[in-house]
């Protein structure tokens, strides 16, 4: 190759790169640290599923496993490429968001709610209970609720009758039900919600989520999405501590 002028070697080099597609580079994910969907970076059903999206892709996948809080706030901020769970907010203005959304939904989570069996809740008068969910999910309803990080603690509170109630989704609560043997308290379905992956606002559509959405696609085709999100992904169960 000898008689070509540096500077065409490169003008040559640039356009290797330039002609690279964006979602080739490594990407960061960012998982919430929840019980059960991500209690290390190497454990839980969302890092799995993380694992099986690098795999079905090829494009290596760096995760990170931190409060949820800031796992969105990572991807606002763009700190990482895309953040998961978020469960959507039924007709939200999309717009006034300061995030994306993956086209893909993941699976869907049962939201419960958890009350005392001795105080039982009427759903119709929900505002007027003294009721908490988790600190990232206070949005999802429309009646005042108090928000907490400690998820074991607000069961706990309710199991004593301290507050009146607490919601949230059954994958990430029943088992703290179980753990601590919680025996005073009633189990009630809320809603079933669809969850998503975030993403930086102006990716929906983009190549990052067409890369996410259709290796989600292959793993549902070749069986891989209903074995790692099975567990998860189910259907309302009314059993009763």
């Amino acid at each position: 190759m000898h008689g070509i002028p540096s500077g065409i070697w490169i003008s040559l080099a640039m356009t290797l790169v330039l002609a690279t597609p964006a979602t080739a580079k490594e990407l960061t994910a960012s998982i919430a640290n929840m019980p059960g969907y991500a209690e290390s970076v190497d454990k839980g059903v969302l890092v799995d599923l993380v694992k099986a999206i690098e795999k079905e892709s090829g494009v290596t996948i760096k995760r990170e496993v931190v409060p949820f809080a800031r796992s969105m706030d990572n991807v606002i901020n763009r700190r990482a490429d895309f953040h998961l769970p978020l469960i959507m907010v039924p007709n939200a203005d999309q717009s006034k968001l300061n995030y994306d959304h993956s086209t893909e939904t993941i699976f869907h989570v049962n939201f419960i709610m958890y009350s005392n069996k001795n105080k039982p809740l009427d759903s119709a008068k929900l505002a007027g209970y003294k009721l908490e969910t988790d600190r990232a999910h206070t949005q999802y309803f429309p009646f005042p609720i108090e928000a907490t990080s400690n998820l074991e603690s607000s069961l706990k509170k309710v199991d004593a009758g301290r507050i009146d109630g607490f919601i949230f989704a059954d994958f990430a609560s029943d088992p703290l039900v179980k753990k601590n043997a919680l025996k005073n308290i009633h189990r009630a379905l809320y809603k079933v919600f669809d969850v998503k992956i975030i993403l930086p606002k102006g990716e929906h559509g983009g190549d990052l989520d067409k890369l996410l959405s259709s290796a989600i696609q292959a793993l549902r085709k070749n069986g891989m999405y209903d074995k790692i999100m099975g567990p998860i992904d189910t259907p309302y169960v009314d059993w009763q501590p």
